[in-house]
């Protein structure tokens, strides 16, 4: 029988136990090398062993490991080429395979495998049936595997293994409602200030998660082949009759206060005395166009049919040359805007906005009673937070557990298939010259004083 579960994460000593379990990570961070200063031999290999069977098989019984488990004869790999003979070879870690014979046991194999997050949770897996040998279901956690055995679990158990945790139905709903809440916050102030909240949007600083980037990159690249179609559309909708049109609302708005900064709106100083001089070309003309703007008389303005005088067909000129360099420059704006958007920057659509709506708040009582009734709108999720599928016992859509990535060290005896969660026992590991193929977080300098404490408790 295994030992009792207590403490397994073990804050206080920081011991590491063999799983992904947050608290390990940070166990494994803050460890400082053992400190042999003052102690006698007996102590630091008390010290030694301690620390590694603490990892090594923390749930089997000390007696079991001593008289049964453990084995004196570590098997090592001898560098006999011929050609290395006058050359300085690296020394083998042979106290290292100290607990190599844990390594063929199913339940070591399914963990390094990366099937089960703890060694716990493999004997888990393999007493519930979940866990198949050359095809045959065993039940045993201490089966010893041999050379060229093909194991499997159950891929509906690998990813409960390997996938964040599934909330409940009331944390969800508190995630969701606190959801909505930032939402619509962020939805009031868009609409207030458009300009100042898409550009802290897209300034946003690089995160750490890799793939978090990754898929920034690629929502960049989607924005970029987006943006040349939002510019397209943005100059077309420019022309010498929008531009004509802006520059009588803002100069008639104006009033007696007309002056180059009325068209602010068209940013450079040369662009806002050009604006300055279509308006002023119009008032001295005395136009009816400064009167009737609607989009049938900038027609008729333009028309080559429409009858005028040689004054206004000069200034007819004017006017046009004016806005056709107006209409460039709108152009070139727009242009840049979309290059610093390639650079990184971001491509400003004013028109945004309109796709923001709010959100109503979840009725906590009513959906506690009823999940089906569930209707989430936010952009960005349709459906409860992680209960996409309630069938399932993890977080749904699946999402790979915290701090996966540090744990994901694959063993050289294995060769696994994560597509069909399959994996094949190569051989038992051994230590080779500069390397051992005993996963351990211990240095070999522990491992030897562990080994020198079970050769004489073991032995005697």
């Amino acid at each position: 029988m295994p030992r009792k579960l207590d403490n397994v994460s073990r804050m206080v000593r920081g011991h590491i136990g063999m799983s992904m379990n947050r608290l390990n990570l940070f166990n494994l961070q803050r460890k400082t090398p053992l400190n042999y200063v003052g102690k006698t031999l007996y102590q630091q290999k008390w010290a030694a062993k301690s620390e590694t069977r603490a990892y090594h098989g923390e749930h089997l019984k000390e007696k079991r490991f001593k008289k049964v488990l453990f084995e004196p004869e570590l098997k090592t790999y001898s560098q006999l080429d011929a050609s290395l003979r006058s050359q300085e070879v690296a020394p083998t870690p042979i106290t290292l395979q100290t607990y190599a014979t844990l390594e063929k046991r199913l339940e070591f194999a399914l963990f390094r495998s990366m099937f089960a997050s703890s060694v716990r949770q493999a004997r888990q897996f393999i007493m519930g049936g979940y866990v198949k040998v050359n095809g045959v279901v065993i039940k045993h956690p201490s089966f010893p595997l041999k050379s060229g055995d093909v194991f499997s679990v159950d891929p509906e158990r690998v990813l409960y293994a390997l996938g964040k945790a599934k909330p409940s139905l009331s944390k969800a709903i508190n995630i969701d409602n606190k959801q909505i809440r930032y939402w619509n916050h962020y939805v009031k102030v868009a609409r207030k200030n458009p300009q100042k909240v898409w550009e802290m949007q897209q300034n946003k600083p690089e995160s750490l998660n890799s793939i978090a980037n990754i898929e920034a990159k690629k929502r960049l690249q989607d924005k970029q082949n987006n943006g040349e179609s939002v510019m397209k559309l943005q100059q077309q909708k420019v022309s010498k009759k929008s531009i004509l049109g802006d520059i009588i609302n803002l100069g008639n708005a104006a009033g007696a206060n007309l002056n180059a900064d009325t068209f602010e709106k068209y940013g450079s100083k040369l662009a806002k005395s050009k604006c300055l001089q279509v308006y002023e070309n119009l008032t001295s003309q005395k136009s009816g166009i400064l009167n009737d703007h609607s989009a049938k008389a900038l027609d008729t303005y333009f028309s080559k049919d429409t009858e005028r005088t040689p004054e206004e067909k000069t200034s007819l000129r004017h006017v046009n040359n004016l806005l056709r360099e107006l209409e460039k420059c709108e152009w070139e704006r727009i242009r840049l805007e979309f290059e610093n958007l390639s650079t990184g920057g971001s491509f400003y659509d004013p028109s945004y906005t309109e796709k923001l709506n709010p959100v109503k708040s979840l009725n906590k009582e009513e959906l506690m009673e009823d999940e089906s009734k569930v209707k989430v709108s936010l952009p960005w999720q349709k459906h409860l937070y992680g209960r996409q599928d309630t069938s399932k016992p993890y977080f749904t859509p699946w999402t790979p557990r915290g701090f996966l990535g540090a744990f994901a060290i694959l063993p050289s005896h294995i060769e696994i298939s994560f597509d069909t969660c399959h994996a094949v026992y190569l051989r038992d590991p051994v230590a080779r010259p500069g390397h051992s193929e005993v996963i351990s977080p211990f240095p070999e300098h522990v491992h030897e004083r562990a080994y020198m404490y079970y050769i004489k408790k073991g032995m005697s």
